[in-house]
């Protein structure tokens, strides 16, 4: 029997480990392709083309990474461990379990979680194109290059962690794999390594997704408090919501951390565009599949 075992834990750790290389590598690829892939944006009749949406596309990817010392990125995951070691995520889950009125309260900033990054930018470019707007079109671009970024972000992360949902709801359309879990126990610290989950778990993509729009937002429209007031209290909402019912307390704050950063890096450098902020990051990161590093520039 224990030979059996023995072998067992060696096929499964085999498998994590062949998983974890092809997860790894594939990164590798991806980011690759955004190095790859750098088009200029052309100027057409009444406006600016799509293709400004890849504006600095593999250099802003770095910079969120390293945005504010790569603080947000550790933050996110000290302040994950933090809520699970002192039972915040507990608490705060069985609040909205004994609750449930606050979990269906918060199913509208779960759906507009889903359908505002995807459609929002839309609208945004043809106001721009309509009004020949330049500053909206380059925000709608924006939008779209840091919703594509906060994806690159998040949904490895997913994969990765496989943290198990707080099974607060259930029968919900849109979320399929959440059940109501009646286990008495703290299971806040459950995470199924390699699930290669792409839409439950750490961190909350909702709360990143609504961030990353809000910062863009918020640089780009720097001289605008009452909009960069409102985009940011769209995005609590939003995280506040999904914390009711989809993801842990925990899930939120780290994505809202995280999708800051993705937004921050990407409106800065489209706000260059517009001849906002001359901020320069003096500091990214690079990576091969075997190292990471960091380069200053002087």
């Amino acid at each position: 029997m224990d030979i059996i075992n023995k072998i067992q834990k060696y096929v499964i750790m085999s498998r994590c480990f062949d998983k974890y290389c092809r997860a790894k590598y594939l990164l590798f690829l991806f980011f690759l392709c955004l190095f790859s892939v750098q088009p200029k944006a052309e100027t057409m009749d009444g406006g600016i083309s799509p293709s400004l949406v890849f504006h600095d596309i593999g250099w802003n990817m770095l910079h969120a990474v390293s945005y504010n010392y790569g603080l947000n990125f550790i933050g996110a995951g000290l302040g994950t461990w933090a809520f699970i070691e002192t039972g915040l995520d507990w608490q705060w889950r069985n609040i909205a379990y004994e609750n449930e009125y606050l979990s269906y309260m918060g199913l509208p900033m779960l759906l507009a979680g889903y359908l505002v990054p995807v459609i929002t930018p839309i609208p945004v470019y043809l106001a721009g194109r309509y009004l020949s707007d330049t500053k909206l079109q380059v925000t709608a671009a924006a939008l779209v290059q840091a919703l594509v970024l906060t994806q690159a972000v998040h949904v490895p992360l997913k994969l990765i962690t496989g943290r198990t949902v707080p099974g607060l709801i259930s029968g919900v359309f849109f979320e399929p794999n959440n059940y109501r879990d009646d286990r008495s126990g703290d299971f806040s610290n459950e995470f199924n390594w390699f699930k290669f989950d792409i839409l439950d778990g750490w961190p909350s993509g909702h709360t990143a997704c609504a961030f990353s729009a809000a910062a863009v937002i918020a640089e780009i429209y720097y001289d605008k408090p009452l909009l960069k007031a409102g985009v940011f209290a769209y995005a609590a909402l939003v995280g506040l919501g999904v914390s009711f019912n989809a993801h842990w307390a925990s899930d939120s704050i780290a994505g809202a951390l995280l999708g800051y950063a993705v937004g921050k890096s990407v409106g800065r450098s489209f706000s260059r565009l517009l001849g906002g902020t001359n901020s320069k990051d003096r500091y990214s990161v690079y990576f091969t599949p075997n190292s990471l590093g960091l380069v200053f520039y002087f």
